[in-house]
């Protein structure tokens, strides 16, 4: 099959089901089709427990990976993260659907998808060992909390994503299909994904405190701290723009120290300003005299040379008449 493979110039999408595929046999695959345009590959229930991605062999033309069905766990994800963290990677679909994958599993590809921007769905589902933890992990990797900067590097291209039934109905379970939701809408303007991320959460002090719980965040209710205070006017009509006047008034009262501060600096800088005035006028003053001082030595100094020429004139006039009467 591997000569085949190698030569199969047309081949788009090649599916194993149900054969027993070794890690052997999956390596050889894979490398056979290093060349290839294949756009769909499928290992389905095809007993892969540990198998290895050598990343100098990815099909450059790969969008769908599917290896559901198998015995996947941490280790196994660990090679999927590889693939995904590949720089150049234009892989969109990812179904790792019933597999042996637990919370280290979901940490590895988590990790490896915060600089992903290829991914749009992953399947999950029928995993048992995922549990509320990985969950979590999950949502932090979508719409990360811990501070603005965070939630704007979050990942804004994941838009579809399914888990366990079990979590159907739970908190976190709604705030990622709502965070996919955003992502989903957005997909044609990342930095506005991010943004409408902080809008909504950052800038929304119920959202903000619901989200802090549901990522076991401490919530410092100061989060526009981190915001230029040059910036905090913007940031405040934003503020009462998309979520009200109350919460413009909670915003507001827990920046009222720097906002002070704006107006402090902007009345400092313009003392600063009339004393810099000041101080220009007197060194222009100063220059003015010190020209003026300049320009009096000089004419001192031309009056001095001319005197000491008319003295050598005398002093040469008085020789030349004692030399004619001698003579």
């Amino acid at each position: 099959m591997v000569p085949f493979l190698q030569n199969a110039n047309n081949l788009l999408e090649l599916d194993f089901y149900h054969d027993n595929i070794t890690s052997e046999g999956f390596s050889l695959v894979w490398r056979a089709l290093r060349d290839s345009p294949i756009k769909r590959l499928i290992f389905h229930c095809c007993g892969l427990s540990s198998f290895e991605i050598d990343v100098d062999y990815v099909p450059n033309n790969l969008q769908t990976l599917l290896l559901s069905g198998n015995e996947i766990n941490a280790d196994g994800c660990r090679e999927v993260a590889k693939l995904l963290r590949m720089e150049h990677t234009i892989l969109e679909y990812l179904f790792l659907n019933d597999n042996k994958i637990d919370d280290e599993g979901i940490s590895i590809l988590a990790n490896a998808l915060r600089t992903n921007t290829s991914l749009s769905l992953m399947n999950l589902q029928n995993n048992e060992g995922i549990t509320i933890e990985g969950m979590n992990l999950v949502l932090k990797l979508l719409k990360n909390i811990s501070s603005i900067k965070a939630t704007l590097q979050s990942n804004h291209t994941l838009f579809s994503m399914t888990f366990n039934d079990s979590f159907e109905n739970t908190d976190i379970a709604t705030e990622i299909r709502r965070v996919l939701q955003i992502n989903k809408d957005n997909l044609d303007n990342l930095d506005v994904t991010g943004k409408l991320k902080v809008i909504h959460t950052q800038l929304d002090s119920k959202v903000r405190s619901e989200m802090c719980r549901l990522q076991g965040v401490q919530n410092s209710g100061k989060p526009l701290t981190e915001i230029g205070s040059l910036l905090l006017p913007e940031v405040l009509e934003i503020v009462g723009k998309y979520h009200g006047l109350s919460e413009f008034y909670e915003s507001f009262r827990t920046c009222v120290a720097d906002l002070w501060t704006i107006i402090d600096r902007k009345e400092m800088l313009r003392q600063q300003q009339a004393e810099l005035a000041i101080e220009l006028d007197a060194l222009v003053a100063k220059r003015l005299e010190v020209e003026k001082q300049m320009s009096n030595v000089k004419i001192e100094i031309d009056l001095m040379e001319q005197a000491e020429l008319s003295q050598h004139a005398a002093c040469d006039g008085s020789h030349k008449s004692k030399r004619q009467k001698m003579s």
